[in-house]
């Protein structure tokens, strides 16, 4: 039996292009890409608020049919919401990733503090970490938009590096294959 260990040339290539591809859309336009993901945010509210709010009619057995309604009605108006006012929700995500950052930016330095008391080998990588993660926190907290649209363009940077190399790897490499016995006598 044969076992490929590379994938095929072509495979690397329409995996390149797409990241390619998807790079340079949302290089190019960041804020589009952010409102089509509130926007179909929005809408997924809306349909499983507006599911929660008809669900008792169909399940007469629910005993928690009146909060289901209030949270249904909770749902589809926040989704109204978020799609007349979409700034809110890139804002609100913007805090969400500075939060993490800030906390996780935390973590690491106290655990950079005990791994240089430790004699840790790269303890100064978890010191780096947590600063460059504080750092980001801060950022996304004093600018909320600007920070957003900073990360869709570093997912835009990431996505055309990686689809860059993959199609210069389907170009430069060619299959590896190693042939094994299965095992099995014919």
């Amino acid at each position: 039996m044969e076992l490929l260990l590379t994938p095929s040339r072509s495979a690397l290539a329409w995996r390149g292009l797409s990241n390619a591809l998807l790079g340079i859309i949302l290089l190019s336009w960041p804020k589009a890409t952010i409102y089509v993901v509130i926007l179909f945010f929005s809408l997924n509210l809306i349909i499983v608020g507006f599911y929660s709010i008809i669900e008792p009619l169909f399940n007469k057995k629910n005993p928690h049919a009146l909060l289901s309604i209030i949270l249904g009605i909770l749902g589809v108006t926040f989704g109204l919401y978020l799609i007349v006012k979409p700034e809110f929700a890139a804002g609100l995500l913007a805090l969400l990733i500075a939060f993490w950052a800030l906390l996780f930016g935390i973590f690491d330095i106290a655990i950079s503090t005990k791994a240089f008391k430790a004699r840790v080998h790269f303890a100064w990588v978890y010191l780096l970490i947590g600063i460059l993660s504080v750092l980001f926190g801060l950022y996304m907290l004093l600018n909320p938009i600007d920070g957003v649209l900073t990360v869709v363009w570093l997912f835009g940077l990431y996505a055309m590096i990686i689809g860059v190399t993959l199609l210069l790897m389907s170009i430069l490499m060619r299959p590896v294959s190693v042939k094994s016995k299965t095992g099995v006598k014919k």
